[in-house]
């Protein structure tokens, strides 16, 4: 069954429609940098994961997904995973995701939500410049405003769609 797009995949059409392309992987990865984690199908163990990668043109390139259901979707089509067990995820926080995989030796890049029709790549050294200058720009996740006497309700429901 195709997927609907969500907030992801539309910010994803957003930069391919509007950025300059000198500057479209910084969208890109401000895109993901925005999500609350980066999701890894794990082909080790629970023990011992291990990220899957993808083999490209430039090398290996590690596969990264947007949300966990992505993740089972794949594993679901590909008939590897048996009936109701969770998929094989490592979940990694934004802000911690970054040096994690410029630190994965041999890897020439990201393949961001491979097999859809927003996937898109990112070479590893265009990671590094944009984690170097997030860094350099205070490296905060997300910057936002306080709005006095809210209920926590309201709070919430700002804090879930990352205002």
């Amino acid at each position: 069954m195709a997927r609907l797009p969500d907030r992801f995949d539309l910010q994803v059409r957003r930069a391919r429609e509007c950025a300059d392309p000198a500057r479209q992987a910084d969208y890109l990865l401000g895109s993901l940098v925005a999500l609350e984690a980066w999701h890894f199908l794990n082909i080790g163990t629970k023990e011992n994961p291990e990220p899957a990668q993808a083999e490209l043109g430039g090398g290996p390139h590690l596969l990264v997904f947007s949300d966990a259901e992505r993740i089972e979707e794949l594993v679901r089509e590909s008939g590897s995973l048996p009936e109701g067990e969770p998929p094989p995820v490592i979940a990694i926080l934004s802000v911690k995701a970054m040096p994690w995989c410029l630190g994965q030796a041999g890897c020439a890049g990201l393949l961001v939500n491979p097999g859809g029709e927003n996937a898109f790549v990112v070479p590893m050294d265009r990671l590094e410049i944009f984690h170097a200058e997030w860094n350099q720009r205070g490296g905060r996740q997300a910057s936002g405003f306080w709005i006095p006497n809210m209920t926590s309700e309201e709070e919430d429901f700002w804090q879930e769609h990352g205002l």
